[in-house]
């Protein structure tokens, strides 16, 4: 059984949007044509945040999902399971709904106060009946729904990935139906289009790399920029340089194993940062970058429940993590899932500044959790 669960299908692609913004597209293309604005995905675990880090949308126990004031962890509102959280935009959060007896639907509500703002149906994709974000769990069927969205001036972009899987004797599972495609919403007329040819190439987390004379370097743990709910961490070693936006970053451990050296490089111009240095004055023996990509984990190879947290921006500590699975800082708090006791995951927020414990929850309770049928 895969350790993801609402594994958000743009996945790879999310990061490579979120590159163009980082790399500051201009405003106008050449011959004077307007350039649309692109919104993607701020991803934090097991949920989506506005740019500012003011308001989150996680996923709630039942399959929901839960709009809630990222500096208090006040609940705001709720779309009832099953449902997925896409994007949160300047003024609207954007929902993937089924409510019941009614088919697919994106409804956009106000962020902070819950208000029905649009609401649009997607029976224009005509998706078979299987295809339903509740899983569709039958006998040895199940469904696997992965949707997410780019904002693109008034219009919303889905991309969805949908496989009906089947347990046979004792095989691997296996895809017996599969649907897949990207729709256009115009938010102004409220028109569904499925646009033509193949779903958008897949970006790379890392590349390939030429060594570094005289540096022994290190993988970093690295998964793609979702919204996903990952059960185990870290994710695993990906080889050459790291990709940040227009950055490539790679990762040299100290002979001691105290201090990790960062190289960072233009990958447009090629130019060279100057290397940051991470003091971190133990044995480290993991790397692991955050799901924003401007941050990075340290592992204590002698307390490896504990990881240290520091900015790859300025090499700056921020702080220290136990048993994080999942992590991300967005503006001035760190999100981060661990696993309680009873092995529930939950959503912790703490003050990235002083490292004060902020609020809680729990997004899935594992007996509630869609099971994949036993052979």
């Amino acid at each position: 059984m895969s350790d993801e669960l609402d594994v958000t299908p743009w996945r790879r692609w999310a990061t490579v949007l979120l590159a163009l913004a980082l790399l500051g597209a201009p405003s106008n293309a050449p011959g004077g044509a307007a350039v649309e604005s692109v919104e993607t995905p701020t991803c934090i675990p097991a949920g989506v945040s506005d740019v500012d880090g003011a308001v989150g949308c996680v996923r709630t126990p039942e399959g929901g999902v839960e709009a809630i004031d990222l500096k208090t962890g006040r609940s705001l509102w709720r779309s009832a399971a099953p449902a997925r959280a896409l994007l949160v935009a300047p003024g609207r959060a954007f929902v993937l709904e089924e409510r019941a007896g009614r088919r697919l639907r994106v409804a956009a509500y106000n962020p902070r106060g819950g208000r029905l703002i649009g609401a649009y149906d997607l029976t224009k994709l005509d998706l078979p009946p299987w295809a339903s974000l509740a899983g569709s769990a039958e006998g040895r069927e199940w469904t696997e729904f992965e949707a997410a969205a780019r904002l693109l001036g008034e219009g919303l972009e889905i991309r969805y990935d949908v496989t009906r899987r089947r347990v046979s004797g004792f095989e691997a599972p296996g895809v017996v139906g599969r649907v897949q495609g990207v729709a256009r919403i115009s938010l102004d007329s409220g028109r569904v289009e499925r646009l033509p040819g193949p779903l958008p190439a897949s970006p790379l987390i890392s590349e390939p790399m030429s060594p570094i004379a005289g540096v022994r370097l290190v993988s970093v743990h690295a998964r793609a920029t979702d919204a996903s709910l990952v059960l185990g961490g870290p994710p695993a070693n990906v080889e050459g340089a790291l990709i940040a936006g227009d950055l490539r970053i790679a990762f040299e451990l100290s002979p001691d194993s105290k201090t990790v050296i960062v190289h960072r490089w233009s990958a447009s111009g090629g130019a060279r940062q100057t290397a940051l240095r991470l003091e971190h004055g133990q044995a480290t023996d993991a790397v692991w970058a955050t799901l924003d990509r401007r941050h990075v984990l340290l592992r204590r190879a002698y307390e490896q429940q504990s990881y240290d947290l520091y900015s790859l921006e300025t090499g700056a500590s921020i702080g220290s993590l136990e048993r994080p699975v999942d992590a991300a800082v967005i503006g001035p708090r760190v999100y981060w899932t661990t696993l309680e006791p009873r092995g529930n995951p939950v959503l912790m927020a703490t003050d990235a500044e002083s490292g004060r414990r902020l609020w809680r929850r729990t997004v899935l309770v594992p007996d509630r959790r869609p099971a994949e049928p036993i052979p």
